[in-house]
């Protein structure tokens, strides 16, 4: 006999987890809802200020809703059909949305829905990305400020989105690779974001972010804690051998409050 169960040495990490996989689902689904009644509400004020940005908000909280309960309808219909079979029961291991490694792959899902899915992956990832670019134009607004954003930040960001396109291929490696390629594009914008907020507010207009009429303080000090989050979860994600599906969902979330409270 042995002194532990040797099969738990090949049991999945917790945040494999189908809990984990569900509850942080519905925290994205929940925050990204959030986030679009106060767009809503804001809408008086925001749109006069910069209707572009107000459009790209609105378009990129929209997608990443309509991703996240999406995912959420994936996940509880493959439960339901794996709860008809033996041994009746839910499965530990969280629901690979969308199937793309061999193991896991299965007939529910044909070659259009994966492409299909991916594409709507790309298309969240990229209208964030291009929300978030849109802003630091906002602080940052003479043409050649403008023009080196676009040059410096729209390139990662599409490399960032055509990515997912990438993982189609069943190909171990390549997946794998698209994901790193993947994960050092979003850190570095990420970390190029975060250093540009905290350049604005703290060295170019420290007296005109960190006014105490109007929230102004508040809303800077939100913006600057999600952007420091969001680039920290980045990075460490780069080097991380389990890729979590949810994450991304998380850290688009992240980015798109930062974007409003910005």
């Amino acid at each position: 006999s042995y002194p532990f169960d040797p099969i738990l040495h090949y049991r999945p990490g917790f945040g494999h987890s189908l809990p984990v996989q569900v509850l942080l689902t519905a925290v994205v689904v929940a925050l990204t809802a959030a986030l679009l009644i106060h767009l809503l509400f804001t809408a008086q004020y925001h749109w006069p200020l910069s209707p572009l940005n107000f459009v790209l908000q609105l378009c990129a909280a929209s997608t990443l809703l309509v991703s996240g309960v999406a995912t959420i309808r994936v996940i509880m219909s493959t439960l339901a059909g794996e709860s008809r079979q033996w041994p009746y029961m839910l499965n530990y291991v969280a629901v690979d949305i969308p199937p793309l490694s061999p193991d896991t792959q299965n007939d529910a899902w044909t070659t259009a829905g994966l492409a299909a899915w991916l594409l709507m992956d790309a298309a969240v990832g990229m209208l964030i990305q291009m929300t978030h670019i849109q802003f630091l134009t906002l602080l940052y607004p003479s043409a050649l400020e403008r023009r080196l954003i676009y040059a410096l930040l729209g390139p990662l960001a599409v490399a960032s989105a055509a990515m997912h396109a990438v993982r189609i291929h069943t190909d171990t490696r390549m997946s794998r690779a698209a994901f790193v390629v993947q994960n050092v594009c979003n850190a570095t914008l990420s970390l190029l974001f975060t250093a540009s907020l905290l350049l604005w507010g703290l060295l170019l207009h420290r007296a005109r972010a960190w006014r105490t009429d109007g929230g102004t303080a508040s809303f800077g000090l939100g913006a600057s804690a999600l952007a420091l989050a969001s680039t920290t979860i980045t990075f460490l994600y780069i080097p991380a051998d389990a890729q979590y599906e949810w994450l991304h969902g998380l850290i688009w979330a992240l980015v798109l409050w930062q974007s409003f409270l910005g």
